[in-house]
């Protein structure tokens, strides 16, 4: 088993917003399992992940990239999908994320590993 963590990026008035999962300590991404057992893709666990939180539409998301991030000191994969209706988005969730500003949540984003992303971007 391998966690996989994901994130949703949204732009606000010029300014960054993240969809988090709330904790006691503040922020954090919202990871989920993937089970190589089971031959679980990454990609796959972590929509069924967010799946698992709510009915998500999925057709409005579009994947953004792919790197890393620091989470507990272990060292994950987070994929990153670009969206437009936050609001639509978290009422699907069941409000179990939440989209934050970036400078609200700088301290999170510093776990980001982003010397390693690799952009999913069409030419």
């Amino acid at each position: 088993m391998s966690l996989i963590a994901v994130t949703a990026i949204a732009v606000k008035d010029n300014l960054p917003y993240f969809l988090v999962q709330k904790k006691e300590n503040g922020y954090q991404f919202f990871t989920t399992k993937m089970h190589k057992h089971n031959n679980d893709t990454s990609l796959g666990a972590a929509l069924r992940g967010l799946k698992e939180l709510g009915p998500v539409n999925f057709d409005d998301w579009r994947l953004g990239e792919l790197t890393s991030v620091e989470i507990e000191g272990e060292l994950l994969s987070i994929y990153s999908f670009e969206v437009k209706n936050t609001e639509k988005i978290e009422q699907e969730l069941n409000f179990r994320l939440k989209f934050m500003p970036a400078n609200k949540i700088h301290g999170l984003l510093k776990t980001l590993k982003t010397t390693l992303f690799v952009s999913f971007e069409e030419n």
